[in-house]
């Protein structure tokens, strides 16, 4: 990919190569070479943060002392920018609220931000109606088919700020106020993610009575500036709930290191190559302990799976939550991307061959792969599957 060198003053242009930790990114700068650059975001950012990726990058003050030059502002998905550093997040949510840009919060008088209250520090202490109460602010980033969801990592501190909003809510009788500043193209939605965080989303359904949940659409002008134009997002609240339960399909990703033969039950002896392999299964109660079960070394062989994953590494489960079985449309989702292996695994009551998938290496970080978990996971609320 072709980029220039400068976009202006103190940004440039990086192309990802890899994120070595949560707060590190890789990234190739013209005329430059490798740089490290501090990532502002502790979210995953699987669908974001794709090698190849165009990455815009901020130098840092030359009378600063710190370990990297670079820190990473933004990435482009589609020519379309979107902010990373959620250090700044709350300077975005200052600026929507004091030009009154959001029709539910025009009535919030910003009083002063970082406001420690019982174990937690929330964003901002705000004035409603005469009356003191909290505003947190959370940045979104995850979004596809018109939807937007929150959060891409399971988020302890979000669900506990959750609780003590409830609470003071239910004490003072004053709303509290979650602002999700979300960021993307083309939003209509905007929905917790119960994929990833189910009980984050379960407990915005408990505490939705008491806390007021407003997601923003932002978006950026050509010259890195804020754009005034901002836009409400629904929150389909009957699919939520719907949705918002322990069961689904799952993939599981994980490498075999060697060829060799292995007994799989009533499959007999299946040769199996050295390389990367999905498994697509489902648990229509209790999804995240099936897949916790794959995880453990030492259990009962009931699945097929269960005697190749004795010999596998780097196992790794992917909830689909669905309210529907969807296994086997799963299975056939990978099977146009990947290599069917080993005829009748994991298929007995599926018509798929099979369930089990030979890969690429890291296919999971590839943008064919996210595509078709985001094609699973960012579903309309009114799109049949």
């Amino acid at each position: 990919m072709k980029v220039p060198k400068i976009v202006h003053g103190k940004y440039l242009y990086g192309i990802f190569d890899s994120r070595p930790n949560r707060f590190i990114a890789r990234c190739a700068v013209p005329e430059v070479g490798i740089v490290e650059a501090f990532m502002p975001n502790p979210g995953r950012l699987n669908e974001l943060l794709i090698m190849g990726s165009k990455l815009l990058l901020e130098k840092a003050n030359a009378s600063v002392q710190r370990k990297t030059e670079y820190t990473v502002c933004g990435v482009y998905k589609d020519d379309y920018l979107i902010g990373l550093n959620t250090l700044r997040t709350n300077d975005i949510a200052e600026f929507v609220l004091k030009r009154r840009l959001i029709p539910d919060l025009k009535h919030v008088r910003l009083l002063r931000r970082e406001v420690p209250h019982n174990r937690s520090r929330f964003d901002f202490g705000v004035l409603v109606n005469g009356k003191n109460t909290f505003l947190e602010v959370k940045s979104v980033t995850l979004s596809g088919n018109k939807i937007a969801m929150f959060p891409d990592a399971v988020t302890e501190r979000g669900t506990r700020h959750l609780n003590e909003l409830q609470e003071y809510s239910i004490r003072t009788d004053v709303e509290t106020i979650v602002l999700f500043i979300v960021q993307g193209q083309d939003i209509d939605y905007f929905m917790p993610d119960f994929h990833t965080d189910l009980n984050f989303a379960q407990t915005m359904l408990e505490v939705r009575a008491n806390v007021k949940f407003v997601p923003v659409h932002v978006q950026w002008n050509s010259d890195l500036s804020l754009s005034s134009s901002t836009k409400m997002l629904n929150i389909p609240w009957d699919y939520v709930e719907m949705m918002s339960k322990d069961r689904g399909a799952y993939i599981l990703t994980f490498d075999i290191d060697r060829d060799g033969w292995v007994n799989v039950g009533a499959l007999g002896e299946v040769f199996f190559q050295r390389g990367s392999y999905m498994y697509v299964g489902s648990a229509m109660n209790g999804l995240s302990a099936r897949i916790s079960r794959h995880l453990k070394r030492r259990k009962n062989k009931r699945w097929h799976i269960d005697y190749l994953l004795n010999i596998a590494r780097n196992i790794v489960g992917i909830p689909i939550v669905a309210a529907a079985n969807i296994e086997s449309s799963v299975a056939k989702l990978l099977s146009d991307s990947y290599v069917p292996y080993a005829k009748g695994f994991g298929a007995s009551d599926s018509f798929m061959d099979t369930h089990l998938f030979l890969t690429d290496h890291d296919a999971t970080k590839s943008a064919k792969f996210q595509n078709i978990l985001m094609s699973l996971r960012l579903r309309n609320p009114f799109q049949k599957f």
